[in-house]
């Protein structure tokens, strides 16, 4: 009976806690709004906004004072001495000007003597072998103008000889149509390959001629191939833009059919 009543009374005080803590937080809390809107209610803020610069404003230049003292170690300064006037410059006596006035007649001027040991004119048809000039002239000049041409020492092209070719030594030729052989009956029903090895001569005009057989799987391949090279055409090989005649290796291969 005792102990239910202490318990009894701890809940009851316990009870009466609560509204108490609830009393305190509400009046801090309004203590400190009241606070905050005090300070905000004193404080005064601008009602314009500030000026705006285009640009920095410019710093007053600083100008640094002269040192103490004589210059130059104290010497005295020495006036100036006015420069004379300069007088127009004159025109070499050798220098060639122009007239005021332009006569109505030229006059050529006089040539001057020649210096020259040998005074007789040069005759010839400038053909003879030696440089073309004077005798009293200067090695390496360049002469008169209306001496005769000299003679071209730059080699000519080589003339073209008329022989057959080999295709390092010249341009080769390009294939430009190309005639496939007959595959021979008796070697289609069988599924036989053949191999054909020819060595000849693309002449001047592109054509195939002396063709001569180096290799051959079968006598049939190599004549199916000796009658298809009269449709055969090449750009024909050339030696300094010269079109001439120039050996060359065909091979043919006959596939599986």
């Amino acid at each position: 009976m005792f102990e239910t009543s202490v318990i009894r009374a701890q809940a009851a005080a316990a009870r009466g806690r609560v509204p108490l803590l609830g009393i305190s937080i509400v009046a801090h809390s309004a203590v400190v709004i009241g606070a905050v809107a005090v300070s905000i209610a004193s404080v005064s803020f601008p009602m314009h906004a500030p000026k705006e610069f285009a640009r920095a404003p410019l710093l007053m230049q600083v100008s640094v004072p002269p040192p103490l003292g004589n210059p130059n170690a104290g010497a005295p300064h020495k006036p100036q001495q006015p420069q004379p006037a300069q007088k127009p410059q004159t025109p070499p006596p050798t220098a060639i000007t122009a007239p005021p006035q332009t006569p109505a007649t030229i006059t050529p001027a006089a040539q001057p003597p020649s210096t020259a040991s040998n005074d007789a004119p040069a005759t010839g048809s400038g053909t003879e072998s030696g440089p073309i000039g004077q005798p009293w002239g200067v090695a390496g000049s360049l002469g008169d103008l209306d001496a005769p041409p000299a003679t071209s020492t730059i080699p000519a092209t080589p003339p073209v000889e008329e022989r057959v070719y080999r295709v390092g030594e010249v341009k080769a030729p390009v294939l430009l149509r190309r005639v496939e052989p007959t595959y021979p009956p008796m070697f289609v029903r069988a599924h036989m390959p053949g191999k054909v090895a020819l060595h000849c001569i693309i002449d001047k005009n592109g054509r195939v001629r002396d063709a001569q057989v180096v290799f051959a799987t079968n006598s049939a391949f190599a004549d199916a191939v000796l009658r298809s090279l009269d449709g055969w055409r090449y750009t024909p090989a050339s030696l300094h833009g010269e079109a001439v005649d120039c050996y060359l290796d065909l091979s043919v291969d006959f596939g599986v059919h």
